[in-house]
């Protein structure tokens, strides 16, 4: 059957397709009757589904992670669309396409092209002999490429990790034109390395974090890897590792972001900012693309920060069509990403 996507999912509608199971909670309701509480991706978005009858016996046919093929009616509650669910079963591999349910970075090799020209480009021997470990390591970089930005927050999809290193490593470029004081090759080194712990953190099939991921995090993930590299080249400076261990262990910038480390370098605090606005810029995108389709002037609630966005169009407004030749701005192209060169 030809795959409806959770985008166009409208209120009244029937579904029968097949998603990613990503959170499953069997409850009670206040009557005491088990229900299912669940959540389902596709390559689009995700929505909310509860499944009320036999409850218990479809629990334990499903496990998180999985592909399911689910059968319900598109509800709204809370003025939000949630599947009321009939059906729902593990699906069959030949019964769906892969590629539907998860997103993809399309220009992956382009970027990862433009990422690896900034690491070419250091002039330092130490910092260019251990950039070479990295980009030069076939099974690390297959990881990294096809590894998440993040669970759900940022960059939350395959080739994320890469888009999202790209962007911090062209930041900090930027940032390094305008500060030279800043040891540019070790900043390029460093917003190369800053999230390479999340190769091992997050399962980009799974969505989920690894068992390692949630033990032991991408920080210190990352600075175990930094250290294995490090070991592979003979007299590597130990100053110039501990600036890149650092730059590591103090990226997510405040203690209550669970570094270790508080930024007390130069290069650090510019990749701390780099990595704070190509995240958060990211987010709050990626929000306004999924829930403008939907004609929303206000996102829904985000916990994590504790606010709705503001998210209607400015080019719907009467003062955006004031260009300076009095022409209208010509339509904004919502699924592609301009990659910048310098």
């Amino acid at each position: 059957m030809a795959k409806r996507f959770i985008s166009e999912f409208k209120v009244n509608e029937r579904v029968d397709s097949f998603f990613i199971l990503r959170k499953k909670n069997l409850k009670l309701t206040k009557h005491d009757k088990p229900y299912l509480e669940l959540t389902l991706t596709d390559k689009t978005g995700k929505i909310e589904a509860r499944m009320w009858d036999d409850a218990e016996k479809f629990s334990e046919l499903i496990e998180t992670g999985n592909v399911v093929h689910v059968k319900g009616t598109i509800d709204k509650y809370k003025e939000e669309k949630q599947l009321k669910v009939d059906y729902i079963a593990p699906a069959d591999d030949r019964d769906f396409v892969y590629e539907d349910l998860v997103r993809v970075l399309e220009n992956a090799e382009e970027v990862f092209e433009k990422l690896i020209a900034h690491l070419k480009g250091i002039k330092n021997k130490w910092i260019k002999t251990l950039a070479k470990e990295f980009y030069e390591d076939e099974k690390l970089m297959q990881l990294f490429k096809n590894g998440l930005g993040g669970k759900a927050w940022h960059n939350a999809y395959i080739g994320g990790l890469l888009e999202h290193t790209y962007e911090v490593t062209y930041i900090s470029d930027l940032m390094c034109k305008l500060y030279p004081e800043a040891d540019k090759d070790v900043v390029i080194l460093g917003a190369f390395l800053h999230d390479i712990g999340k190769v091992y953190e997050l399962d980009p099939k799974k969505m989920e974090y690894t068992i390692e991921g949630g033990l032991v995090g991408h920080i210190g993930i990352g600075h175990k890897i930094l250290m294995e590299k490090t070991k592979n080249i003979d007299n590597f400076p130990p100053d110039l590792c501990l600036r890149l261990e650092h730059i590591v262990l103090s990226h997510h910038g405040k203690y209550e972001q669970q570094s270790p480390v508080l930024p007390k370098t130069l290069e650090a605090t510019i990749i701390y900012h780099a990595d704070e606005l190509a995240s958060q810029t990211n987010a709050i995108k990626e929000i306004q693309l999924q829930q403008q389709e939907e004609g929303k002037v206000w996102s829904d609630f985000v916990s994590i920060k504790n606010r709705k966005y503001f998210i209607k169009e400015a080019e719907s407004e009467e003062w955006a069509m004031e260009t300076e030749k009095n022409e209208k701005p010509g339509p904004r192209d919502k699924g592609t990403k301009e990659l910048f060169d310098f």
